[in-house]
This record gives C-alpha cells, structure tokens and sequence, in this order.
C-alpha cells in the first residue's frame, strides 16, 4: 500500500481517537484526566493498529491504561463511525513514557551542571 495513504490513515485514526478519549468517554477512571494519542502505526493490511498514548496527571497510571483497553470495543466502534474504512483495525495500546524519560535525563543534566554528580564522574577539559 502506498505509503501516503497508509500515513493519512494513520493520521485519521489518531484524530479520531483523540476525539472519542477527549469527548465521548464516560469512565469514572478516566474523569479529569488527559489522555493523548502519540501516535498510531496501521498494518498494511488495515487489521492491526499500534497506538501510542500518553497519560497525564501519572498517578494510577495502570488502572486508567486499564480502563482504556477495557473501552476498546467502543473505541473500535466510534471509529469505524468516524473513519470511512472497510475493516476497522483491531487496536493495541501501548504507554508513551519518552516524556518521563526525557525529563530525567533533564534532570541528570541540569544537576550535572549544578556540580550535583550523584556518582557520576565529571571530566572537564581545560584547553592548555
């Protein structure tokens, strides 16, 4: 399959779950939280789509990923009404933590630069 298409589809899929988790989920779990769709990775064959979220405020992480995957007949369902495909992928949701991860190198860095090392060999050179 031409990869433009398979991008646009991807692209479709994810405003249109983005859509549903935003407003159409009535989760007591998922009350005042923020989901976000990463990113979504559809098989060329349209049956199986990867789909990368983020959860936002941390706590209890497990049980809203938990909650979230309970709703995937519904999210399934809302997206075959929002996106005109033939076969509606079976979706598989996986935890984006490249923000958390990206944060603590943030920190190792900026208490490098304090002077912080937390056993962490400093090499400094010093142009003679």
């Amino acid at each position: 399959m031409n990869t433009n298409r398979m991008a646009r589809v991807d692209s479709e899929i994810q405003t249109a779950l983005s859509q549903t988790l935003t407003y159409n989920m009535n989760s007591k779990e998922l009350e005042g939280v923020m989901v976000s769709v990463i990113s979504c990775h559809t098989s060329k064959d349209l049956k199986h789509c990867k789909v990368l979220i983020s959860i936002f405020p941390e706590t209890d992480k497990e049980k809203k990923f938990y909650a979230i995957k309970n709703a995937i007949p519904f999210l399934r369902k809302e997206l075959a009404r929002k996106v005109n495909l033939r076969i509606v992928p079976e979706l598989a949701f996986e935890i984006d933590d490249s923000a958390a991860y990206g944060a603590n190198i943030d920190r190792i860095i900026a208490d490098l630069h304090k002077g912080e090392n937390n056993g962490w060999v400093v090499w400094t050179y010093k142009k003679s």
